[in-house]
């Protein structure tokens, strides 16, 4: 009895096996097609960026093995690796907002520190506050740097 019951299954499976063998086929053929013919009548923009990106790449890796072209960096603009041009901005002047002077824009950053009385290398500023301290602090200094030997 089992038998029939078995054979049964066994031929749906075989046929759904085979069912889905043929439509992944049709699938993949229809694939295949379409793409043959993009490629074949040009219509695909994505293939002509990437031959782009390729051949940008490709002349970027020349420049940077090629160690006479160094002397590109030191001219007046610098190639990236995408083999875009940037100017250098290093060498540039610029006017210093607070006091004035020309300064170079690599420097610039650091002249407004010192200029604005920012950052780590700026003198303290100087307020009414800190000088009355520092006139009552002074009697305080006296006693505390006298000798203790000697007597005032």
């Amino acid at each position: 009895m089992s038998m029939p019951h078995e054979d049964s299954a066994s031929s749906h499976t075989q046929l759904s096996f085979n069912l889905f063998g043929d439509l992944l086929d049709s699938v993949i053929a229809d694939v295949a097609s379409e793409c043959h013919r993009i490629a074949r009548l040009g219509l695909d923009r994505n293939l002509e960026e990437e031959e782009e990106e390729l051949r940008l790449s490709a002349q970027a890796r020349e420049r940077v093995a090629d160690s006479c072209n160094s002397s590109e960096a030191n001219g007046k603009y610098v190639v990236d690796i995408f083999g875009q041009t940037h100017p250098s901005v290093a060498n540039e002047i610029f006017d210093c907002m607070n006091c004035g002077r020309s300064i170079m824009a690599g420097r610039f950053a650091p002249h407004l520190e010192k200029c604005m009385g920012r950052g780590r290398k700026a003198r303290p500023k100087v307020t009414r506050s800190s000088t009355a301290a520092q006139s009552r602090g002074g009697v305080l200094k006296w006693y505390i740097r006298r000798p203790m030997n000697k007597k005032v």
